[in-house]
């Protein structure tokens, strides 16, 4: 519609109701080819996504290997020069082909942000074809349909269910192997983390599945994007089952990247950078970077088992004195930018220089259920109840739970030891709820 009409339009709706008083529109005055036109334009700018989907799901699965099967049942053999031509042509509209579909798969990204329209994917019967498409040959299909299941899935137990069920998980777990491009690892970690992420079957199954081995591999990614989003995947891991803390550090486990990580943008090569730059110290994406690892080692030294393991770590506290020190000399804006990370290093070297292993606690929990879901009625938020562990004594932790998401405030690493375990606990107990709904 060109802008004279919106125009028209527009002056049409103040004459029938300018906000002042009732609406003086009466439909048996509108002449009928205007209220035609305007009916017309209205819904060429209406789009109804649940024919869209279905749509998008057609020509998604036009060429995956159960559709080509199918369509070879039903294909008369011409013989080899018709077979020859056809291949030919196939191979000149491969890129056109790959690309058109690359930008189906954005489209339908948008569209499953909604958690409605994330189920209704399933109800069309799009799961089998995401699942397709995550082993196509084509890089920039595979990593672009694990994001439309990371999408789909994020705080959505129904839909994690389903995809669950599917079979989704060997899918990505094989698409965030060392031998996959780095973006594919990346969005295979973050469709993993949505999948387990509040959602205990899915936690377990990926534990059944080899996936603590894997996750813990991806933490020693050259790729900082990989790296990253394997730590925050790993501290969720151990949040839920401490008991993992011990399989972690094992053999050559994840304490030596998780301290290299914290010389980011220290101007040394350590930390995952890979083809990326070396930032400026002080930049944001560094500090994210080393709280990814800060949030990893803050779960094993809560662990009795790993505790002394961490506390030993070649290198680790004099990095924690060297990052409280950097944190002190940044710009005052910049600090309170990064005020988590340097409570974090407060946190724990508060807990290194505690004198005994910090007491067991109990694993944190907060499974959502499809029937408690189903029970909100699959509201776009809701409030998840966490396990929290009761508050213990001094110089004890108080445990993963809700404080642990957020900022905790802390002051320097000496003046905290003693009451660490105190401090800890009134945090947990005081943190908000975790709201469940969309990414």
């Amino acid at each position: 519609m060109s802008l004279p009409q919106w125009k028209g339009l527009w002056d049409w709706s103040l004459k029938h109701a300018d906000g002042t008083g009732n609406s003086r529109f009466k439909p048996e005055d509108v002449d009928p080819e205007k209220m035609k036109w305007l009916d017309e334009a209205l819904k060429s700018y209406m789009v109804d996504f649940g024919a869209r989907m279905r749509d998008i799901k057609s020509k998604l699965a036009s060429d995956t290997p159960s559709a080509s099967a199918a369509g070879n049942k039903d294909k008369d053999q011409s013989g080899a020069a018709a077979a020859a031509a056809d291949a030919d042509g196939a191979e000149g509209e491969e890129d056109t082909d790959v690309e058109e579909k690359e930008q189906l798969l954005e489209e339908l990204m948008d569209i499953v942000g909604s958690i409605d329209y994330a189920r209704d994917l399933h109800k069309i019967g799009g799961v089998p074809v995401l699942l397709e498409l995550l082993e196509s040959p084509a890089p920039g299909l595979r990593w672009r349909a694990a994001e439309v299941v990371a999408t789909c899935v994020a705080n959505n137990p129904p839909v994690q269910e389903w995809f669950l069920e599917g079979g989704v998980l060997p899918k990505l777990l094989a698409l965030a192997q060392p031998a996959q491009p780095p973006t594919c690892r990346t969005k295979a970690l973050l469709a993993i983390s949505g999948l387990v992420r509040h959602f205990a079957p899915g936690l377990a199954a990926l534990r059944a599945a080899g996936g603590l081995p894997l996750v813990v591999e991806c933490c020693k990614a050259a790729d900082r994007r990989v790296a990253r989003k394997a730590m925050t995947t790993l501290t969720y891991m151990l949040s839920q089952r401490q008991a993992d803390c011990d399989g972690a550090v094992a053999a050559d486990g994840v304490l030596p990247p998780l301290v290299a990580a914290l010389a980011a943008g220290s101007g040394g090569a350590a930390g995952g950078g890979g083809e990326e730059e070396a930032e400026e110290p002080g930049s944001q994406e560094d500090s994210d970077f080393r709280q990814a690892a800060l949030g990893v080692l803050l779960q094993l030294a809560r662990y009795p088992g790993t505790w002394a393991a961490v506390r030993d770590a070649p290198g680790l506290r004099a990095r924690l004195t060297a990052l409280e020190a950097a944190h002190l000399a940044l710009p005052a804006e910049t600090r309170e930018a990064q005020a988590e990370e340097l409570a974090a290093v407060r946190k724990l070297a508060a807990l290194l220089v505690a004198p005994a292993a910090p007491a067991l606690q109990p694993d944190a929990s907060d499974h959502v259920s499809v029937a408690a879901f189903e029970a909100s009625g699959g509201a776009e938020e809701m409030t998840i109840s966490v396990n929290q562990p009761p508050a213990t004594a001094k110089g004890g932790d108080g445990g993963a739970g809700a404080a642990d998401q957020g900022p905790v405030a802390g002051g320097g690493a000496a003046a905290s030891g003693a009451h660490g375990g105190e401090a800890e606990a009134r945090a947990a107990a005081s943190a908000a709820p975790l709201l469940l709904g969309p990414p």
